[in-house]
Parts: C-alpha cells; sequence; structure tokens
C-alpha cells in the first residue's frame, strides 16, 4: 500500500499538533514574551538599556562564573563516576536487578526534598557530616559548610553529584547494553586486553551516548534552581549565586522584570553556546571515530 505524500504529511502533522500547542504555550510564548520584556521598557519603546546594564553588571558575571563552574564540576564528576558505576551495574553478578533499582533512588526523589535532606546533614550545629569529619580529625573544628562561602559551593556540588550520578549511569548504562557481545567476543579472540577493549571498542561506540549525556547535563547544570535555593538560596553573600536564582531574585524579589528577563536572555544565550560547543566536539569524534 503507497501512502501519498500530503496525507502522510497531515497524518504527521495531526499526531505532532498536541506536542506543537504545548511547546508553543511553555516553551515559545515564553522565551518570545522574555527578550521581549528585555529590550521594551514600559512605555513599549525599543530600547538596549536593560541589556547594556546587564552586560555592566557585577552580579550577572559573578552568576555567570558560578554557574560555569557548577556546570563544569558537576557534569566532570557525574561523567566519571556515572562511567565507572555503568560498568559495575553492566556486569554480571547475584541481585543486579536489585542493586539498579536501589542506585536509582537519589535521581527519582524530587530535588527540592533531597535538598532538605542535604541541609540537614551540612547543618554545623547538629548535622552528621560536620561533626564526622571533625571527630576523624580531618578538621580542628565542624566546618560551616552552608555559612562558609567556599564550603558552600562544595556543599552544592556534593548534593547534586549524589542525585545525579545516577542518571548519567542509567544513560551509560543503556549505550553499554546496545554494543554487540560478539564485538568483544572477536577481541577476546584477537587476544586484546581488558583495557584495549575499553580504549578501542567501548568508549568509541559509547560516544553518542556521552555526547547526549553531556547535553542533557549541561542543560540540566546551567538551569539549576531548586537545589541550590533550599539549600543557601545564593549564599553566604553571592557565593552560590548561579544565574537562575540571580533571575528569580532580581525579577519576583527586588522586582526588576526588565532587568530580569535581560539576564535570562543572555542566559539562553550561553545554552546556545555549549549546544553548539558539544555539537562541534559532536562531530569532531565523528570524524575520528567514525561514529554516528
Amino acid at each position: 500500500m503507497v501512502i501519498k505524500r500530503s496525507t502522510y504529511i497531515k497524518y504527521l502533522f495531526l499526531f505532532l499538533s498536541p506536542a506543537i500547542v504545548l511547546i508553543v504555550i511553555f516553551k515559545l510564548y515564553p522565551l518570545i514574551q522574555n527578550i521581549i520584556y528585555a529590550i521594551v521598557n514600559d512605555d513599549g519603546h525599543i530600547t538596549f538599556r536593560y541589556l547594556n546594564d546587564t552586560l555592566h553588571d557585577p552580579a550577572f558575571w559573578n552568576s555567570s562564573w558560578v554557574t560555569i563552574k557548577f556546570a563544569v564540576i558537576t557534569v566532570f564528576f557525574e561523567m566519571v563516576i556515572g562511567f565507572i558505576f555503568a560498568l559495575l551495574l553492566n556486569a554480571s553478578f547475584r541481585g543486579r536487578k536489585i542493586m539498579r533499582t536501589i542506585f536509582l533512588i537519589p535521581w527519582a526523589l524530587p530535588t527540592a526534598i533531597m535538598a532538605v535532606g542535604w541541609k540537614f546533614l551540612f547543618q554545623q550545629s547538629y548535622g552528621p557530616i560536620p561533626w564526622l569529619l571533625y571527630w576523624l580529625k580531618l578538621t580542628k573544628s565542624p566546618p560551616y559548610f552552608l555559612s562558609d562561602p567556599k564550603m558552600s559551593f562544595i556543599a552544592i556540588l556534593i548534593a547534586d553529584i549524589w542525585k545525579t550520578v545516577p542518571f548519567v549511569a542509567l544513560l551509560i548504562l543503556a549505550g553499554l547494553q546496545a554494543i554487540p557481545h560478539e564485538l568483544y567476543e572477536s577481541m577476546d579472540i584477537d587476544g586484546a586486553s581488558g583495557w584495549g577493549k575499553m580504549i578501542y571498542l567501548t568508549i568509541p561506540l559509547l560516544i553518542p551516548t556521552f555526547i547526549v549525556t553531556l547535553m542533557f547535563r549541561f542543560l540540566e547544570a546551567f538551569g539549576v534552581f531548586d537545589l541550590i535555593w533550599v539549600l543557601t538560596q545564593g549564599g553566604p553573600g553571592n557565593a552560590t549565586m548561579a544565574l537562575s536564582p540571580y533571575i528569580y531574585k532580581k525579577t519576583f524579589m527586588w522586582m526588576e522584570i526588565h532587568g530580569g528577563a535581560a539576564t535570562a536572555t543572555f542566559t539562553a544565550l550561553y545554552i546556545i553556546i555549549i549546544i553548539l560547543l558539544i555539537q562541534y566536539i559532536r562531530n569532531t569524534l565523528k570524524r575520528r571515530y567514525g561514529t554516528t
């Protein structure tokens, strides 16, 4: 049976229309409205004053730096640790299915609830982590994780890595299971070592999975809000003031609607740059390893 092209396009649009409507309402319209607020003043005239003020705002650049540091550090450790756990969960051992289920619990927890738990663990007066470090003689006194600028940044890193490693490991595990077992058998016949199979087979075939995972994680890391808001609200000072909580405070607490919209516009530009950079890395690795 041959389906006409016009009929195919009609039914394709029909099935995609609910998703298109949702994307337009919840993604495209807010984005356009945000850009309008960033370049139009209260009188309805176009102005670039808010964008210019944002570019000369030290708080914006501080939030940008905090966000970049947070994204790079967390994604790096999540990729490395997630890859290690994916290899372990891909191995054959008794109780593997139960272990996989338990391993996903941190990722399944709502971020706000998880952050409340970590806030209790990090409390200097009664939290177990500061006192454990003190009892083990690793610190001279229980550290102030949530009130010291350096320690508070470490605290949000630990909490995010703990929650997101299972998600990264799950994606990489799916990529591992998609690799045909016959390829490993062929390398065994050729006398390849375990390290050789990892370098010349596993990692090259996982490149598409790595790229997708990097894309997801960088976009999520640049939009982190609830974790930081529950743990530190961007403090102490501006030590953990990433872009998302900064935009929230600027827009809804300081009532700088146009300034918040301008900051959100530059954040969107950051995200576009990240996507283009990851795509460039993907194309480079595709030419190097011949992967898709």
